[in-house]
């Protein structure tokens, strides 16, 4: 019995005590907007990135970049075109993994000899040596080609 009544007890005091809402605060209020104020709230966001060449002389594949003024992106040309190089266009391109490797895996070689010291400390003999090394065979343009 004395189970009973302690359970009706709990029971009646749940039913009997009221719940109280408290008042939402502004950014939980929902109301409904404005044409204005919605245009007025978007136009505070960060503008769309422009399509590629918008920012560069060349047009195409891209990389967006950071420049010193706000708001305004920078654009970097991507090389990627192995076969072909051409100063003017492509100097200040980025290059890709791939051009790079054909270009390294394709340099020019040429054979020549060096000279091996035979008799450390002394190296008063000496073995000529064939090696093969990059460049070109033109040794008077002063930085090969």
């Amino acid at each position: 019995m004395q189970i009973k009544l302690t359970i009706a007890a709990v029971i009646g005091a749940l039913v009997v005590v009221p719940s109280f809402a408290t008042d939402p605060t502004p950014a939980e209020r929902k109301t409904v907007t404005s044409k204005n104020y919605v245009d007025t709230q978007v136009g505070t966001r960060q503008p769309k990135i422009p399509v590629a060449g918008t920012n560069t002389s060349n047009a195409g594949t891209s990389v967006v970049m950071y420049t010193g003024t706000a708001g305004t992106i920078g654009e970097r040309g991507i090389y990627s075109d192995s076969s072909s190089y051409t100063a003017g266009s492509d100097a200040n391109k980025l290059v890709t993994a791939g051009a790079l490797d054909y270009k390294a895996t394709h340099l020019p070689t040429m054979d020549t000899s060096k000279l091996t010291c035979s008799n450390p400390p002394d190296c008063t003999l000496w073995t000529i040596d064939d090696q093969t090394v990059y460049g070109t065979g033109n040794s008077n343009n002063n930085g090969g080609n």
